[in-house]
């Protein structure tokens, strides 16, 4: 019984250590080829999705930006994904947390749950529903308005590197 309990909690931690890897191994690479516009202040972005003029060009912009990092969404999840009041958010901790979901656990694109109580979905769609419905309830309680605000609540613990990689992919979809 003792064993079982030491192998279980060094699983968890080689785990966390996992993905902390791969997220400092992504964000470096982002960090490491530069951002064409670091103008805009990282704690001012706005995370209020803006009025949509052409959805059906916004749509076909999103899926060329996804098949650019090769993502394995496919198109349904896509159009579904930019229904979503805060797609572009989405999309860049989508970018972080799992790689534009080539290196995703159940199904969830955006690390929801921590280990404990790491989240599982059925599949991609579910993942984006949920994730924009969780962002949408903080909003509502007037939390997570900027991506620095959900520094240290939505990613613990507080990494500076995630804000500014959020940051930059928020920029890239906007120059893409």
């Amino acid at each position: 019984m003792l064993i079982r309990k030491f192998a279980e909690q060094n699983r968890n931690i080689m785990r966390k250590i996992l993905l902390l890897l791969v997220a400092l191994v992504f964000a470096s690479s982002i960090i490491f080829f530069g951002s064409k516009d670091a103008s805009a202040p990282a704690d001012q972005t706005e995370l209020e999705s803006q009025p949509v003029q052409n959805q059906q060009d916004i749509t076909e912009k999103v899926k060329a930006y996804l098949n650019s990092k090769q993502s394995p969404l496919s198109d349904d999840e896509v159009d579904l994904l930019v229904e979503q009041k805060h797609w572009k958010l989405l999309v860049a901790i989508m970018a972080i947390e799992s790689q534009y979901g080539k290196r995703q656990l159940r199904y969830n694109l955006f690390g929801i749950g921590g280990d404990s109580v790491y989240r599982h979905y059925n599949n991609f769609s579910e993942s984006i529903i949920d994730a924009d419905s969780l962002i949408t309830r903080w909003q509502n309680k007037g939390r997570w308005l900027t991506v620095s605000d959900m520094n240290c609540s939505y990613v613990v613990p507080c990494n500076q590197n995630w804000e500014h990689v959020v940051n930059k992919i928020l920029q890239d979809i906007d120059s893409f």
